[in-house]
């Protein structure tokens, strides 16, 4: 039976949650401020709050206003049409949110592909060029554009026809997001021919993101083409391109024993990127022999590294980090917090009960450290914590995640005080 009453407690919490966050946004769209309305609209479409009559925000007199109601639309699927009928709206960034959204949800025929050629505004049709090209659109699909009057434009359509030559220079003048595009159209097959031109290139370029490029399209070629290249380039004197060549591998290929040699050498290196590649590696891996090592380096200067190696050290069940996890529950950094309290779950580190408790007590940090704290409390049933949690639930202006992951813990920990709270004990 309690465990009946306990659901009906969460749910109607959850409840509460959801109709407190529709009241907030009911007042947020009635807001002179045009900010405020656009961003109530833009919560509505991730927050599962429904809008009624949307299309009265489609003639907002501002227009962030109404391009936030087209991102509605377009994320909901409320009203395809009326995305197309922005196409009319007076102000350009409404209609360079409408082409975007009108090719991402394939609502493009030929005569709004020429209604959109004809379009004044540079910016609009280069919205629209930019993204057919990022959709993979065929160069046919294009060609309404060639003759546009833009330069931009006129360049773009030139790499996407494979017109820009593979060498450093030529790729500078193009705009950054253009780059790789334009050394990916230049391997558009994938073969040896096309890894060992990538490789050649990568040895040739000196400008840093021309090489990354390169090699984020290597990562897509079979591993028996790539992964000796990969891991020469992991050697690489230059850390970005060594953190580059094995983030690609490792997103591609997989993580394996045959890298604990180069997480090893990375973790030692001064540069900060290389350790936490290399702490990465190791926590991926979770190899016994590496345990020292990673004692080492929880005396590392970056919180990056010293929270990656906290987290790996206890996903490996090491209890002599436990000072170790007290520091970083009594650091200033967040992220420290954050893999402090995930090690105290996974190690059930009840001697560290307090430090979690004050964690919780703390209204000034952040929500996200708060409740994974809670959680923490809930899991390892911290009865400390308890009266910190009662407050959480008492308080109904309290973040409405942060009161029902108070409520669950409290359920965990003492469930006939839950009950008791509600009235129902």
């Amino acid at each position: 039976m309690a465990s009946k009453e306990l659901r009906m407690i969460l749910n109607a919490l959850e409840d509460e949650i959801q109709g407190r966050r529709e009241l907030h946004l009911s007042e947020m769209l009635k807001s002179p401020s045009a900010f405020i309305r656009a961003k109530a609209i833009r919560e509505s479409a991730t927050s599962e709050v429904v809008l009624e009559d949307v299309e009265k925000y489609l003639e907002d007199e501002s227009p962030a206003v109404r391009k936030a109601a087209i991102e509605y639309l377009a994320k909901t699927g409320t009203d395809d049409m009326a995305i197309v009928r922005a196409l009319e709206d007076p102000s350009e960034t409404v209609r360079t949110t409408a082409v975007k959204y009108i090719v991402e949800l394939g609502l493009l025929d030929d005569e709004l592909k020429e209604k959109i050629a004809k379009e004044p505004s540079q910016r609009v049709r280069k919205a629209f060029v930019e993204t057919m090209i990022k959709t993979d659109a065929s160069f046919e699909e294009l060609k309404t554009f060639e003759n546009d009057p833009s330069n931009e434009i006129k360049t773009m359509l030139e790499v996407y026809k494979g017109h820009i030559p593979l060498e450093e220079q030529a790729m500078l003048k193009l705009p950054k997001k253009l780059r790789k595009v334009a050394i990916a159209l230049k391997v558009q097959k994938i073969g040896e021919k096309e890894s060992e031109l990538l490789w050649e290139k990568i040895n040739e370029f000196s400008h840093p993101e021309l090489k990354t490029a390169c090699i984020e399209i290597l990562g897509k070629f079979p591993p028996e083409m790539v992964s000796d290249k990969l891991r020469k380039l992991m050697d690489s004197e230059d850390p970005k391109i060594a953190v580059a060549a094995t983030r690609v591998y490792g997103k591609e290929l997989g993580y394996d024993e045959s890298l604990l040699g180069i997480a090893e050498k990375f973790i030692d290196s001064v540069d900060e990127e290389l350790r936490l590649m290399g702490a990465r590696i190791l926590k991926k891996l979770s190899e016994p022999a590496m345990v020292g090592i990673l004692r080492n380096a929880l005396n590392d200067p970056s919180d990056k590294v010293r929270a990656t190696v906290i987290d790996a050290l206890a996903s490996m069940l090491d209890y002599s980090i436990e000072e170790d996890v007290k520091i970083a529950l009594l650091s200033t950094s967040t992220r420290l917090k954050k893999s402090g309290l995930r090690a105290t779950k996974r190690l059930k580190l009840l001697t560290l009960g307090d430090h979690v408790v004050r964690i919780i007590a703390n209204k000034k940090e952040e929500r996200s450290v708060r409740i994974l704290a809670v959680g923490v409390a809930g899991f390892l049933k911290i009865t400390d914590a308890l009266v910190e949690l009662e407050k959480i639930i008492n308080t109904t202006t309290n973040d409405g995640k942060l009161r029902l992951s108070a409520a669950k813990a409290m359920a965990r920990i003492a469930p006939q005080r839950l009950l008791e709270l509600f009235n129902m004990g």
